[in-house]
Formats: structure tokens, C-alpha cells, sequence
């Protein structure tokens, strides 16, 4: 291992715990993985926040200690010719790594036990107090994928009618929950709150501190699944919404998820896909990376003419299930219509942008095998010279690794005409999905993605389409 101290090695340790959000498992397990502290840090840098400056003074004196302990056991081996005690001081150096790498843990659950977890929840508790007596319609938003593309169409078109509020970016979690509800003034007629799940009873638990009133399943996979470790307690958690609410309660469903719908009635009328939902129906679909997606949604004598700046088949289900909640709110089909064209594509999800004469379609956020085939499904369909697809592979699937980017690069194979694969330890994967059928296109791999992704305006030429699909952070290779 090379350790490189004192500074690069702290601030490594450091970055770690930061990036994986202080998770000690995964701390660990990054840490093990690790062979050269120079490289940790490529993506971002270390946020010196109040916590990390606390940490590092503590590593530093931590190093400080350790290190003249060892000098002087060494220089009083030497002084009195004992052997051992010199032993002693090189074993306390050899072994410093290790024990700062170790004992960073310490103050971390410390003060988690005397200091965070009772103000989170009280944090809590205040939030519970403040959601119950809220009397806005609260919808839910939970599965494991799409949930963003839901909440943010859905909050759109609802705020060109109501006063809404929105959990942002992934304030997903109890806490992240807790700050959003902190901030709420009390007179919102809608609250659309996004929930996470990475474990069993997560929804329920989440559920209870939101008290949502109806709710979105927008899909299940493998995401998570390294964590829920199978797909069964992945739907089980999922569904803690449903008997959260009942199932009388207004609950829609995605009917393009298959692992959701067999769970399902088939003739649910709040199953929402491409064709419609609740008595609407889609129809003139037309897609293109100029104009993003338009159709029309009809039910009864009511006409809705959608168009937004999104791109991908997958993104209409989702669009004309905003129109029925809406609807369903009192909001009029001219103000859905509105707030549909305000809904452009979000960052780093299916966001096109021309360069040199190519689309680059920046999809990186997306991190599950049913975005992936959406992806593919549209770089299938779109005009081009060269059809690219390049990815890193998915994580966190846990012990569907093989099977899940084996079939991807199945996938890939009838969509692209080149491959860029960034060099992980799911890329052989993919590579024996793509020769599984034959593929007769280029297959290009990357030792050094953030090189690539920096310079890919010199790697593509007019006429080529590119899709980016998912990046892993530094602490995944």
C-alpha cells in the first residue's frame, strides 16, 4: 500500500468518509480496495466543512502522537541496545496507517451517539409534529428508480395552480425530510415529497414522519440491491406504502416497471404508461432531440396538448400522469399545458446538447438497468452517423453484477455502433454480453474516464449521437 504522509494520506481518509456519506461499511470496504492514496480524489475535492476540520485536526494529532512514539521507542532501543522495544517503535510505525485509518472511526461514533442521533431526533420528532397538522394533500413519491423525473413533472405542472413545495435534489431521507419540512410556511396546498429506500421498512418509517395522503410507485429493480439484498425485500419495502395508505387509497402505479406490475391487477386504472392512465388516453407521439417530446392526452371532452423538453418514450408515462393528477387537483387543462412546456430536461438525466455537430446526451445521473434499456431503447431510434453509448456500468446491484450487465451489453449490442466502456470491474461483463451477440462494432475501453468525459468534444465528429449512461464515484472501481 502507499500511504504518501502525512497530508495526502489524512486528506484521503477524509475524502472517504465524506463520500460515502460517513457510512463506515463502505468506508472500509473503499479503503481495502485501495492501493495508491494519490488517485482517491478524482471526481470532486474534499468539502472542508466544520465536521472534516474537526476530523482532520484529530488525524493530524493522532499522526503526530503516533509517530514520536515510535521515533522514541526506536531511539531508546538503540540507547540501550534492546531489540525488542525497537521492534516495538518500527511495528507503531509500520501500523500508524492502519490505526489512523481505524481510529478516525472513534470520534465518528462518539459523536454520533452523544451528539447527532439525539438531535436528529428531535429534528424528527418536531418534523412529524409539523406534517400531521399540515393540511396539504401530501403525495409520496417512492420506487427505485424515476422518482426524480416524477417529482420534478409533477411539481411543474402543479405550480402553475397551486402553492406547492418540493423536496429538492435527494432530501430523500428522514433527516433530509425533516430540514424540508422546517422550512415550509404552513399555507402550501400540495407537498410532493420524495422518499429513499435502501432497506427493509424505510418506506413505512418515512410514511409515518410524512403522513402522505396518496402516492407514485414509479418502478422497481435492482437498485439498492446490494443493500436490500433481493428483489423480494426491494418490493416489499416498496409496497410499506401501500399498506401505509390501504389500498383504497389513490395510488398510482408504473405499468412499464414489470416487476411492479406483476405485483398488480392488470386492469388497475391508475397504472400509468406511454398509452395513458385513469381513462386518459395518448396519442401523435412525436420525439426528436431538437424539439424534445410532444403528444396528445384525452379523457372525455377534455384535450390536453403536451409538449416538454424531454427526450425517450419512458418519459411519457410519467408526463401523462402529471396531467391526470393535476386534473384530479383542480388544475385547469390550460394551466397543465403550460407547466408542461416549463418541464426541460434535468441535469445530467437524458439532457441533450449539440457540440460540433453531435448530440451529447448527458444521461449520467441514471444508475438502474430500466433507465439503461430506455436509453438504448431511444439512441436505437435517433438518425446518426455513429451511434455511441458509452458507460461505466451500474452498482450496487450486489449479486446480480453478472447477470444485470451481461444483459446489458445484449442490449447494447442492437443499439450502437461503438462502445466506450470506462476499465471497472464490471466491464468484462458487459464485453461478454456484446460478443454474446455478435456485436460488429467498435468496443473502446478507458482507463481514465474523467480524461475521456473532459475531453469528448474532441472525440466525436458532426452527424454522431452520444449517450453517457451513469458514472461512478471515486469510491467505486
Amino acid at each position: 500500500m502507499n500511504y504518501y504522509f502525512p497530508r495526502l494520506y489524512i486528506n484521503a481518509l477524509l475524502y472517504m468518509l465524506q463520500n460515502t456519506e460517513y457510512k463506515l461499511h463502505d468506508y472500509f470496504a473503499w479503503w481495502y480496495r485501495t492501493n495508491d492514496f494519490r488517485t482517491v480524489m478524482k471526481r470532486r475535492s474534499l468539502e472542508r466543512t466544520r465536521k472534516i476540520k474537526l476530523l482532520q485536526m484529530t488525524l493530524w494529532g493522532a499522526w503526530i502522537l503516533l509517530t514520536s512514539c515510535a521515533i522514541f521507542l526506536i531511539a531508546m532501543g538503540f540507547i540501550t541496545h534492546a531489540y525488542v522495544i525497537i521492534f516495538l517503535g518500527v511495528l507503531v510505525l509500520v501500523m500508524t496507517p492502519r490505526m489512523l485509518a481505524y481510529g478516525i472511526t472513534l470520534p465518528l461514533l462518539v459523536g454520533r451517539v452523544l451528539i447527532q442521533l439525539p438531535k436528529e431526533r428531535a429534528m424528527i420528532r418536531e418534523a412529524k409534529k409539523i406534517l400531521a397538522n399540515h393540511s396539504a394533500t401530501k403525495i409520496a413519491i417512492v420506487g427505485s428508480y424515476g422518482k426524480t423525473t416524477v417529482k420534478e413533472i409533477l411539481g411543474t405542472v402543479l405550480a402553475e395552480h397551486k402553492k406547492i413545495a418540493v423536496t429538492p435534489g435527494n432530501m430523500n431521507t428522514a433527516i433530509g425530510i425533516s430540514r424540508f419540512a422546517k422550512k415550509l410556511t404552513g399555507d402550501e396546498e400540495i407537498l410532493i415529497i420524495e422518499f429513499g429506500e435502501e432497506k427493509p421498512g424505510d418506506v413505512w418509517h418515512l410514511a409515518q414522519l410524512t403522513h402522505p395522503t396518496m402516492a407514485v410507485m414509479t418502478g422497481i429493480n435492482e437498485a439498492h440491491l446490494s443493500s436490500f439484498k433481493s428483489l423480494k425485500h426491494t418490493t416489499e419495502t416498496i409496497f410499506e406504502i401501500v399498506t401505509f395508505l390501504g389500498r383504497k387509497a389513490k395510488i398510482y402505479k408504473n405499468g412499464e416497471s414489470n416487476i411492479l406490475l406483476a405485483e398488480l391487477k392488470k386492469d388497475d386504472p391508475l397504472l400509468y404508461d406511454r398509452r395513458g392512465v385513469d381513462g386518459w388516453k395518448v396519442r401523435d407521439i412525436n420525439i426528436s432531440l431538437e424539439q424534445g417530446t410532444s403528444f396528445t392526452a384525452k379523457k372525455g371532452d377534455k384535450i390536453v396538448r403536451v409538449r416538454t423538453g424531454l427526450i425517450g418514450r419512458h418519459n411519457i408515462g410519467p408526463s401523462v400522469l402529471a396531467v391526470s393528477i393535476a386534473d384530479s387537483l383542480g388544475v385547469s387543462v390550460k394551466n397543465i399545458e403550460s407547466g408542461l412546456k416549463k418541464v426541460t430536461p434535468f441535469e445530467h438525466r437524458m439532457d441533450p446538447k449539440k457540440i460540433h455537430g453531435a448530440w451529447i446526451i448527458d444521461d449520467t445521473y441514471n444508475g438502474n438497468s430500466d433507465g439503461v434499456a430506455a436509453g438504448l431503447a431511444l439512441l436505437k431510434t435517433l438518425p446518426a452517423k455513429r451511434r455511441i453509448y458509452v458507460t461505466p456500468g451500474l452498482v450496487e446491484v450486489g449479486s446480480k453484477n453478472e447477470e444485470v450487465h451481461t444483459l446489458i451489453g445484449k442490449q447494447i449490442a442492437s443499439s450502437a455502433d461503438m462502445v466506450v466502456l470506462m476499465n471497472n470491474s464490471v466491464t468484462d461483463f458487459i464485453v461478454s454480453g456484446l460478443k454474446a451477440k455478435k456485436f460488429k462494432g467498435e468496443i473502446l475501453v478507458i482507463d481514465n474516464p474523467l480524461d475521456f468525459y473532459t475531453n469528448i468534444d474532441q472525440f466525436v465528429a458532426a452527424g454522431d449521437v452520444v449517450l453517457m449512461q451513469n458514472d461512478w464515484t471515486d469510491n467505486y472501481q
